[in-house]
């Protein structure tokens, strides 16, 4: 018959016991050493491939482990300053691949911003403009009425309002950087419009022989009907005019 020693089972299973709990200390210290003196950071890795024009999302990233050397410049490291933006509309981020700075855009700041506010059956329009000749400060998401003057020889200039309500989608200077950027001079050089395809040539052609002036419109913002063409407008008659001589 097999006699059991207790007192050696038990002190069998505190040795277990004690060499679990070095090696637990021991793990632990070694994090903390490597931790401490590799200088471990989290980075944020794109988990899938991210198509361009893409927002993202917290099933986007997944996090790293990585020694501060081995941390590029220019990284993004903290994950508020990655979920919400958009990738570049023209390059995608491979999976495992870090966030830079340049990779992603505020939804404001992204190269076809202006583009992206359109309605159906609308264009953006590209239109220089005399700062001189504004009629006050114009901002994006406003509306404007856009009145065109032309001087004929011998005669009085025709001037009348061309289109009501055209909501600005862009305001830049002549860097092209938009108007609130801190690096802008300020300085409104063209404007970006919301008008109908139907009537860019209309207003192509305006700029072409007239001067353009651009008043804040009574009908400032929320409004169902953008960049009505005053179709009764004497201004109508002569671009019509100046389009068919240019057809012959």
């Amino acid at each position: 018959m097999i006699r059991i020693n207790r007192k050696a089972l038990l002190q069998s299973g505190m040795l277990v016991l004690c060499a679990a709990a070095m090696l637990v200390v021991i793990g632990i210290g070694f994090r903390v050493y490597v931790s401490r003196y590799l200088n471990i950071q989290d980075v944020y890795v794109a988990s899938r491939d991210i198509p361009p024009r893409t927002k993202i999302e917290e099933d986007d990233l997944m996090v790293l482990h990585i020694p501060q050397a081995y941390v590029l410049e220019h990284t993004y490291t903290r994950k508020e300053d990655i979920l919400g933006k958009y990738t570049e509309i023209q390059g995608m981020i491979p999976a495992g691949s870090a966030f830079y700075l340049g990779m992603l855009y505020e939804e404001k700041d992204l190269p076809d911003y202006p583009s992206s506010q359109l309605k159906q059956g609308q264009a953006a329009y590209t239109a220089e403009i005399d700062y001189a000749k504004l009629g006050g400060p114009i901002i994006a998401g406003q509306r404007v009425d856009i009145y065109v003057s032309v001087e004929k020889r011998d005669e009085l200039p025709v001037t009348d309002c061309l289109f009501e309500g055209v909501r600005v989608l862009s305001v830049k200077d002549f860097k092209g950087l938009e108007i609130n950027d801190p690096n802008s001079s300020g300085t409104p050089y063209f404007v970006i419009l919301a008008i109908n395809k139907d009537d860019v040539n209309t207003l192509s052609v305006a700029e072409k022989v007239g001067d353009i002036r651009m008043i804040a419109s009574s009908n400032t913002y929320n409004t169902e009907e953008e960049a009505v063409l005053c179709a009764d407008s004497p201004i109508i008659r002569y671009l019509t005019e100046q389009e068919n001589e240019d057809l012959l």
